[in-house]
């Protein structure tokens, strides 16, 4: 398994989210959570990125136990996040809003990996030095998920 959870619960400020969650994703798969709003979709996901703690239960990664592990930790595991809302900085280019998370987590071939982003993705190559304040909605969201490949190809969220 790539991804296995088991009796995973998760608390906000007191209030339990999730209540023994267990999901196994195997490597090389996609999984969709389907839930109305509420359910706990994002609650999960950000307990996987280290973004919210967990009070009982584990998250293994390929094998790798990481439920205690620091969110900037799970990012060198080459997991990503790609948040709904995009939360591109406005000011910065798009390939500056790409390059974020290889400066931030001390990624040495950042602009390899940019590079070859751009070579799955070349539509947003071509506007790569605009201001991410200048794109459309669904221009964004290519930058965005573009963003994501750059320190995680084995997990994103």
């Amino acid at each position: 398994m790539s991804l296995e959870i088991a009796n995973l619960d998760v608390s906000i400020e007191g209030i339990g989210i999730l209540h023994e969650v267990n999901l196994s994703v195997p490597q090389g798969q996609m999984a969709g959570l389907i839930g109305h709003n509420g359910a706990g979709k994002t609650t999960l996901i950000r307990a996987i990125m280290g973004l919210l703690p967990s009070t009982v239960g584990s998250i293994v990664f390929k094998g790798e136990d990481i439920s205690k592990l620091p969110a900037h930790r799970r990012a060198s595991l080459r997991i990503s996040y790609m948040p709904e809302d995009r939360r591109l900085i406005p000011e910065l280019t798009v390939s500056e809003n790409m390059l974020m998370p290889a400066w931030t987590n001390n990624i040495k071939d950042g602009e390899e990996r940019l590079k070859w982003v751009y070579s799955l993705m070349p539509e947003i190559a071509d506007f790569g030095e605009r201001k991410a304040l200048q794109l459309s909605g669904g221009q964004q969201k290519l930058v965005a998920l573009g963003r994501a490949l750059i320190p995680g190809r084995e997990l994103i969220l």
